[in-house]
C-alpha cells in the first residue's frame, strides 16, 4: 500500500483540466449505460416480451454472478470520480416523464396503421380497412389508458374517489375489495370498468326540465321553487337556449359560445342572453347557459332547466325544447289555468311517456281560481291527458302568489321529493348490480388464471377467438363512424362558409315551382317558403348524422353482449345503456330574413328543368349572409357533438372491452404460473368471495334487483 498523501500535498498535487474531467465523466457515465444495456439484456431473457431477441444461454447462478460483477464496476467509477474530485450528477429526468416520452412514440407508430397511410403499400379492402381501423383503436386505447394511469399519479385516482364517496356515506365495501384486488393482481384491464362504476356512484343528479307555452309562468315558478329571483320574468319570448339550474356554494354564471370562449359571469348578467329582447334570435350564438346558485332545494342534487316556451313566435324555441327531452329524469308540464291543453302539450307529454320519463302537470296561476273550479281543471286535465294519450298523470294546481305558496310547498313535497328519492333507490340497486357483475367477473378472471393449464376445447378456443374478432370489427366501426360524422359535419360546414348551397336551394325550388304551376295551391310567400324548407332540409341531414351514431350505440351494446355470451362473462351492458349516452344534439336556428322572388310571367310556358336550374341560381345568392353563417355555426357544432358523443360511446365500450380482450387472451395464452403466483391468486380469490358474503349480495342476484323498464328509466 502507498502512503497516504497530507492534506497540504493533496491540495498542491495537480489535477485534471475542467475539459479532462468532463471527459473522464462522461466515459465513466457511458461505461454505466452499456452496463444498464447488460442489464437490459438479462431482464429480456427473463421477461415476457412478444417478441424475444436473445435466446437463454446463462444459468441462474451464472447471472447472479454478473449482476455481482455490473455491481463492482459501478462501485469502482463512483470511487475513480470521487478519487479525482469530480461530483457525481444528479438525476434530472422524471421515470415518468420518459416513459411519458416512449409512450408517445409508441402512439405515433400506432396512428400509422390507419388506412390512410398503409394505402401508400397498395389498395386496402374495405373489410381489412375497419381491421386495421379496429387494431389502431385497441392498442392506442390501452397505450392512452397507460399514459392516463401515469397522470393519476401512480393509480392513487380510483383509490382516492373510492374514500371521497365512502366519507360521504357511500357503502362500497366491495368495490375498494375489488379495486385492491385488481391493484395488487395487475388487473389493468378492470380499470376501466371500476371507473365507470364510480362515475355512477358520484351522479347524485335529478334533472328537472320545465315545459309549458310562451306565458304560462315557468321563470315565475322555478323563483319560486328555489326561493330567489334570479330568472327575467314578464319577457316574451325567451331565446330558444335552456338555462340549466344547479347547485353551488357561490352564485355564478357560465355562457357557453359557439364562435368565442365561454364566459363566467355574475348572475345579474343572465338577461343578456336569456331574453328576446337583449339577444334577438339567439345573434350572440350562445349554446348553453348554466345557473349554479346557493339554492336550498338544489343542494341534494335535483336540477332544473328552463326550457324555451312551445308555441313561441321563434319556432326554434319549440325545436330546441322537444330536442332537449331525452336528457332529463323528470318532464315538468305547466299550464296557465286560464287556458286549455293544446295539441303542442300534448305532443310534449306523449314523447316524455315514449322516452319512459316520469311526467308531472301543474296547472299554474291557481291562485285566481276558487276551490271549486280548482278541482274541476284538475279533473277535466286529467281526463283529456288520458283520453288523448291513455295513461294517467300528476296534475297538481300551484301558485307563485306567497298567500299561496303552501300549494307549491305540497306538490314539491308530495309529488317530487318521493320522485327523487325512488330515483336514488333505483340508481343505488342498479349500482348494486353492477358492482356484483364486476365482481363475479373478476373473479372469473382469476379462476381462469388459476386453471389456465387445462385443456380448452377447439369448439371453446373458436369462439373465444370469434369475440376476439368481433370486438376488434367493432372498434374499427367506431373509428369509421367518427371520421365519417367528422367529414359530413366539415364538408356542409365548409359549404355554408363559401356562401354558396346549391343543394339547400334544391328543395325550396322544387317547392315553388311545384306551387306557380298548380292552380290551387293557395297564396305562396316565397320568402317563408324558402326559410321553411332549408330549415326542413338542414334538420333532415342532422337527424341522418344523430341516427347513425344511435345506430352506433345501439351496435355496441349488442356486439358486447355477444362477446360476453362467448366468453361466459357475467358482465356486460343493459338494453338501453348505450343509446342512453346520446344526447344533447344541436338544433338548428334559421335567423328570419325576407325574400322576393317574383313569379315568371308565362310559368306554364316554362319547362319545369329550366325553372328549377333558374330559381335554384336565385335562391342561392339571395340567401343572406346571416343565413350561411348561422348554417355554418351549426354544422361545426353538430361537427362537435358528434365527435363528444362518438368519444363518449367509446370510453364506455372500452369499460367492457378491455376485460373481454384481457380474458380471451388468457383463456388462449400458454404461460405457466409459478406455485407462488397460484397461492397469491387463490388468496386474492378468497378474500374477493370473503368481500361479497359480507356485503349480502352477489352480482348474480343483484342483478335480479332492477326490472328492465327501471334500468331503461334510470
Amino acid at each position: 500500500m502507498g502512503i497516504p498523501m497530507t492534506p497540504g500535498e493533496q491540495q498542491s498535487r495537480e489535477t485534471l483540466n475542467p475539459y479532462q474531467s468532463n471527459r473522464l465523466r462522461v466515459t465513466c457515465r457511458y461505461i454505466d449505460k452499456l452496463l444498464a444495456e447488460i442489464e437490459d439484456i438479462l431482464n429480456t431473457t427473463s421477461s415476457k416480451a412478444a417478441f424475444p431477441r436473445y435466446v437463454t444461454d446463462i444459468l441462474p447462478v451464472q447471472r447472479r454472478t454478473i449482476e455481482d460483477y455490473i455491481a463492482r464496476v459501478r462501485v469502482q467509477l463512483i470511487r475513480i470520480l470521487e478519487g479525482q474530485g469530480i461530483p457525481l450528477e444528479k438525476a434530472s429526468i422524471p421515470v415518468s416523464r420518459a416513459v411519458h416520452v416512449h409512450l408517445g412514440a409508441i402512439d405515433i407508430a400506432v396512428d400509422e396503421l390507419k388506412p390512410k397511410y398503409m394505402r401508400g403499400y397498395g389498395e386496402v379492402p374495405e373489410s381489412v380497412a375497419i381491421e386495421l381501423n379496429g387494431i389502431v383503436g385497441e392498442l392506442s386505447g390501452l397505450v392512452h389508458r397507460f399514459d392516463r394511469y401515469l397522470s393519476e399519479g401512480v393509480g392513487q385516482d380510483l383509490k382516492a374517489r373510492l374514500e371521497r364517496l365512502e366519507a360521504s356515506g357511500n357503502d362500497l365495501t366491495l368495490l375498494r375489495r375489488i379495486e385492491q384486488t385488481v391493484r395488487d393482481g395487475g388487473l389493468v384491464e378492470f380499470r376501466s370498468a371500476i371507473a365507470s362504476v364510480l362515475d355512477r356512484a358520484e351522479d347524485k343528479s335529478f334533472e328537472i326540465a320545465v315545459f309549458g307555452r310562451v306565458s304560462s309562468g315557468k321563470s315565475s315558478l322555478l323563483n319560486a321553487i328555489l326561493e330567489m329571483d334570479v330568472l327575467p320574468v314578464g319577457v316574451t319570448p325567451i331565446t330558444a337556449v335552456p338555462t340549466h339550474l344547479t347547485y353551488a356554494d357561490q352564485p355564478l354564471l357560465t355562457v357557453w359560445f359557439s364562435e368565442a370562449p365561454r364566459k363566467e359571469l355574475e348572475v345579474s348578467h343572465l338577461r343578456e342572453f336569456a331574453t328576446e329582447q337583449e339577444n334577438p334570435g339567439n345573434a350572440k350564438h350562445v349554446v348553453q347557459m348554466v345557473l349554479a346558485l346557493p339554492a336550498a332545494r338544489l343542494r341534494s342534487g335535483v336540477s332544473f332547466v328552463d326550457t324555451p316556451g312551445l308555441g313561441s313566435l321563434a319556432t326554434s324555441g319549440t325545436s330546441e325544447t322537444l330536442a332537449y327531452l331525452p336528457r332529463c329524469d323528470l318532464g315538468m308540464m305547466l299550464i296557465d289555468s286560464g287556458s286549455i291543453l293544446t295539441a303542442d302539450d300534448l305532443k310534449t307529454i306523449m314523447m316524455l311517456r315514449e322516452a319512459a320519463i316520469p311526467v308531472n302537470v301543474l296547472l299554474s296561476k291557481a291562485d285566481l281560481l276558487g276551490a271549486d273550479d280548482r278541482q274541476r281543471i284538475v279533473r277535466y286535465i286529467k281526463e283529456n291527458i288520458y283520453s288523448e294519450c291513455k295513461f294517467d298523470v300528476p296534475v297538481n294546481p300551484v301558485s307563485v302568489v306567497p298567500s299561496c305558496r303552501e300549494m307549491l310547498n305540497d306538490w314539491f313535497k308530495d309529488q317530487l321529493v318521493p320522485l327523487y328519492a325512488r330515483s336514488q333507490e333505483l340508481r343505488a340497486v342498479s349500482l348494486r348490480r353492477k358492482i356484483g357483475a364486476l365482481r363475479d367477473s373478476v373473479a372469473a378472471s382469476l379462476q381462469a388464471r388459476i386453471k389456465r393449464s387445462a385443456q380448452s376445447s377447439a369448439t371453446s378456443r373458436e369462439r373465444i377467438q370469434l369475440a376476439e374478432a368481433l370486438l376488434r370489427r367493432t372498434m374499427g366501426r367506431i373509428e369509421e363512424i367518427r371520421v365519417r360524422c367528422s367529414k359530413v359535419a366539415q364538408a356542409a360546414a365548409a359549404e355554408a362558409a363559401r356562401g354558396t348551397a346549391p343543394g339547400l336551394a334544391e328543395e325550396p325550388a322544387r317547392r315553388l315551382v311545384h306551387a306557380w304551376s298548380s292552380s290551387n295551391y293557395g297564396v305562396v310567400v316565397p320568402g317563408q317558403l324558402v326559410r321553411d324548407s332549408v330549415s326542413q332540409l338542414i334538420e333532415v341531414e342532422a337527424r341522418k348524422l344523430q341516427s347513425e351514431i344511435v345506430d352506433l350505440a345501439r351496435q355496441l351494446g349488442t356486439n358486447l353482449r355477444q362477446c360476453a355470451a362467448d366468453l361466459g362473462l357475467p358482465d356486460f351492458p343493459t338494453d338501453n345503456e348505450f343509446e342512453s349516452l346520446v344526447r344533447g344534439a344541436p338544433v338548428f336556428e334559421c335567423p328570419a330574413f325576407a325574400m322576393s322572388i317574383p313569379k315568371p310571367i308565362g310559368t306554364r310556358l316554362f319547362r319545369k328543368q329550366l325553372m328549377m336550374r333558374w330559381l335554384i341560381r336565385k335562391i342561392s345568392r339571395r340567401l343572406p349572409a346571416v343565413f350561411y353563417k348561422a348554417v355554418e355555426n351549426f354544422w361545426i357544432l353538430t361537427g362537435e357533438w358528434a365527435t363528444s358523443m362518438v368519444a363518449e360511446l367509446r370510453q364506455k365500450f372500452d369499460s367492457y372491452a378491455e376485460n373481454y380482450r384481457a380474458q380471451a387472451g388468457q383463456a388462449l395464452g400458454d404461460r405457466q404460473f409459478t406455485k407462488d403466483e397460484i397461492l397469491a391468486l387463490q388468496r386474492s380469490l378468497a378474500e374477493l368471495n370473503a368481500a361479497a358474503v359480507a356485503n349480502r349480495f352477489h352480482g348474480a342476484d343483484a342483478a335480479h334487483e332492477v326490472s328492465a323498464p327501471q334500468e331503461k328509466a334510470l
